[in-house]
């Protein structure tokens, strides 16, 4: 829902979409589902956060497709 409502800034929406796919698989065990969404769009969402993205957590950095068989 939040990258709907930012479709016009969000550059390479597709790519996004599948990175937070990716992130979700990613999530440290400490941080809630919620924490986590919010630390994502502030990070890939221009203007989520204010003028400037956020830092890059480490739990962000390097998002790979996760296998089809975590899905099975």
């Amino acid at each position: 829902m939040i990258m709907t409502k930012h479709l016009d800034v969000v550059d390479g929406w597709s790519g996004v979409a599948g990175d937070a796919v990716a992130a979700s698989h990613r999530i440290p065990k400490e941080m809630t589902v919620r924490d986590a969404a919010l630390a994502f769009c502030s990070v890939f969402v221009e203007g989520f956060s204010g003028e400037e993205r956020a830092p890059l957590p480490s739990w962000l950095a390097q998002l790979n497709d996760p296998l089809a068989s975590e899905y099975q």
